[in-house]
């Protein structure tokens, strides 16, 4: 059942060409899928962030999942999203106040930029 649910989300969920750069040919993406840029150090420290970005009945949700030394339990959060501009917003939930991010998705990846924080450039992940 629950491949079925996802099959028909695939089929209704409308490809958008991606935004032309100079005599680039253009790709169809989805604004929905799997960003990342965790990665693991010399010493097996793992870093960076991973977001599942999907959309369930005209909500989007992203799961975040932070890695800072080891893999943070995953938040889920609702996002904000524009799906003509492509534009992303969430805030995940913080002992000092909320952390919010703003983002823009690519056929590439997704540009998140932190509020008071720096920058983060997840690719797409095809699993």
């Amino acid at each position: 059942m629950l491949a079925l649910c996802f099959t028909l989300l695939l089929l209704l969920a409308a490809p958008a060409p991606a935004q032309k750069g100079a005599g680039a040919k253009s790709k169809t993406f989805y604004t929905e899928g799997t960003f990342s840029d965790i990665k693991a150090g010399e010493g097996g420290d793992y870093g960076g962030m991973q977001v599942y970005l999907t959309d369930s009945d005209g909500q989007f949700y992203a799961l975040v999942t932070i890695a800072e030394g080891v893999l943070l339990p995953p938040v889920l959060v609702k996002a904000q999203v524009d799906v003509d501009s492509r534009k992303v917003e969430f805030s995940l939930p913080n002992e000092g106040g909320a952390r919010k991010f703003t983002g823009q998705v690519t056929a590439d990846g997704l540009t998140l930029t932190e509020e008071g924080g720096g920058k983060h450039l997840l690719k797409r992940k095809c699993y």
